[in-house]
């Protein structure tokens, strides 16, 4: 699995529409992926038609992961309502050569947290063993920062782009969450434990990982050239 290409939004004033920005370029056969933080008001997000959700924490700036095979139809964005008036910071991924869902669905740990300048987002072990698989790892905090791309400093090792992807409601406050960072890397082992990513700040943080599948090999796609991810 290859990711193609990345966008980023956020509802910087606390609603229950949340607008989501989805990658360029999609086309049938695509994963999307839906990496949302909610603000610090508990609320969980409803199932919206065509997508599944992974995770959907239902907490005071918790983690919202959700997918969807593309069938080419998705257009530019999608709107995901919550159970309460809440903020967010989303990042979305494109990935080509990501095994169906309705075959093999991509697998998630048990989300981590803690409060320190380091987030860790926990093992996977994913079944069928060995592959070679993508890692998407990723976090959120229950603090506030500026939307200038500054505060996630580092992702883990081997993981990129560095820094990592990352989006912020964009309002300056005291525990108002909506903060999100992710990176990625290809690996082929039977388990991923990534390390830390760096922030410039300790917050409460809640951190996962996905693990995509791989199409069998018959099935990848080669793009003639390969796409840097868009910020």
């Amino acid at each position: 699995p290859l990711v193609r290409t990345e966008n980023e939004s956020a509802t910087a004033t606390a609603g229950t529409s949340h607008v989501v920005n989805l990658p360029s370029g999609i086309v049938a056969g695509d994963l999307i992926l839906v990496l949302m933080n909610v603000g610090s008001t508990a609320a969980t997000i409803n199932a919206l038609t065509g997508w599944t959700e992974l995770l959907d924490e239902g907490v005071a700036s918790g983690l919202y992961i959700a997918y969807r095979l593309a069938d080419g139809t998705e257009g530019a964005t999608i709107t995901l309502t919550s159970s309460a008036s809440t903020r967010d910071a989303t990042i979305t991924l494109r990935i080509a050569n990501a095994q169906d869902p309705a075959v093999q669905a991509p697998q998630i740990g048990t989300t981590a947290t803690g409060t320190s300048v380091s987030p860790d987002p926990p093992n996977v072990t994913p079944t069928g063993g060995a592959k070679d698989y993508l890692a998407v790892a990723l976090f959120g905090d229950a603090g506030e920062e500026a939307d200038d791309d500054t505060w996630a400093n580092t992702p883990p090792a081997n993981y990129l782009p560095s820094p990592p992807f990352q989006k912020t409601c964009g309002t300056v406050g005291t525990n108002l969450g909506g903060l999100i960072a992710a990176a990625y890397r290809s690996f082929n082992a039977s388990a991923e434990d990534p390390g830390t990513f760096n922030q410039d700040v300790s917050l409460a943080w809640r951190a996962q990982t996905i693990i995509v599948h791989p199409l069998p090999a018959a099935a990848v796609v080669i793009p003639d050239v390969v796409m840097a991810p868009l910020r």
